[in-house]
């Protein structure tokens, strides 16, 4: 089985208080390291986490961001020792 194929982060989510889609995590199993950053349209670091169970849930030194387009890098590697980098971006909605 190839436990990277696996692995996923979602494109959007709604932190808005309604317990549907309001934490964003990395999506998978058989991850046995990762590092997963999110940055903001000027390149500053608003979550970062090497725990697998990490979760964000849209927030910047205690403060709501507004709705917008954030980028992130995520860094896996597997049960199975395969290592993969995968960039992207996720929107944020309220």
């Amino acid at each position: 089985m190839n436990f990277v194929e696996a692995i996923g982060v979602p494109q959007a989510f709604s932190p808005n208080g309604d317990d549907n889609n309001d934490i964003l995590f990395v999506k998978g199993f058989g991850i046995t390291t990762m590092k997963f950053v999110i940055y903001n349209r000027y390149g500053e670091v608003v979550f970062e986490t090497t725990d697998r169970d990490g979760t964000w849930d849209g927030t910047y030194k205690g403060k709501k961001l507004d709705p917008d387009v954030y980028d992130y890098y995520l860094k896996v590697t597997c049960i199975d020792e395969q290592v993969s980098i995968v960039k992207g971006n996720i929107t944020l909605i309220r």
